[in-house]
């Protein structure tokens, strides 16, 4: 496949686009650094054609004023009103593109900011968290991401174009690894923000796969999907435990897999599993085994 990656310059869009070229892709690149703006629309639709899929990565986040994220923070923030038009006047642009030059298939990132309850905003109905959940979302980031997904459904809807958005937690690096391990070493009982997501985290090179399983796998219509590690970024609390100490009133629908895996994600990724035939290849931590 020829496809179009947006923000390929990004420490995610590297990892991807690596992915998809091992893959026996072709990568046409799309990123800032290289002078091209998803805001700009009649650029992105020149840079689509003849292209068999767009990869849409780009985005910008809102600033991070929590210290612990402060040396692992988004690389692009912007204002609330930037924000908003590249990620979602920026998702409007690549679906046009799409229609406009006949792309059959757009894979757009989403977050899992869309259901509102990561980020220290709101809490969830239930835990663990599943494709089923709500969607509730707060500050700029998360309603630009979930406008984005509504104008992808729409898109599908009038164009056919089949879209997949895929909804990651953190995505950690080899950098985010090794700072949590530093902070550790001193700390044992240091937890990263993440603690309070849930434990929930995604390693890019997962990601990463999963970017390429969506343009690949047999699919049609639009879909909306959570990503997630197969296990807790916590330093020593099981998924129960996190989930009591954290939200003791939020209603408990974890099964007999806790028992067997304690440490088992919050976030249930079954959807993107069974849908694309993806599963997560890095833990936290070694399987458990009882």
């Amino acid at each position: 496949m020829r496809v179009l990656v947006t923000g390929d310059r990004g420490l995610v869009g590297t990892v991807v686009t690596a992915a998809l070229t091992a893959a026996g892709h072709r990568t046409v690149g799309f990123d800032l650094a290289d002078g091209h703006d998803v805001r700009d629309a009649a650029d992105l639709e020149r840079m689509a054609a003849g292209c068999d899929g767009i990869v849409h990565l780009a985005a910008v986040d809102e600033p991070v004023d929590d210290p612990d994220l402060a040396e692992f923070g988004p690389a692009t923030t912007g204002t609330d009103a930037v924000v908003f038009e590249t990620n979602a006047l920026g998702t409007g642009n690549v679906l046009r593109a799409a229609e406009r030059r006949g792309v059959p298939r757009v894979v757009v990132l989403s977050s899992v900011d869309v259901l509102g309850c990561f980020g220290g905003r709101g809490r969830p109905d239930y835990l663990p968290l599943d494709d089923r959940h709500p969607t509730r979302p707060a500050g700029a980031y998360g309603m630009s991401k979930w406008l984005a997904e509504r104008m992808c459904a729409a898109a599908t809807a009038a164009t056919g174009v089949c879209t997949v958005c895929l909804r990651p937690p953190g995505v950690f690096t080899e950098e985010i690894y090794a700072g949590i391990r530093r902070a550790r070493r001193d700390h044992p009982d240091f937890e990263w923000s993440p603690y309070w997501e849930y434990g929930a985290f995604l390693d890019v090179r997962d990601l990463a796969s999963a970017v390429e399983r969506a343009l690949t796998a047999p699919l049609a219509g639009h879909h909306r999907l959570l990503l997630c590690a197969a296990d807790i970024s916590s330093s020593n609390d099981h998924a129960r435990t996190l989930a009591e100490r954290l939200l003791p009133d939020v209603e408990w629908r974890g099964g007999p897999e806790y028992e067997t895996d304690p440490f088992r994600a919050l976030v249930d990724a079954s959807g993107a599993r069974a849908l694309l035939g993806w599963a997560p290849r890095h833990r936290w931590r070694p399987p458990h085994r009882v």
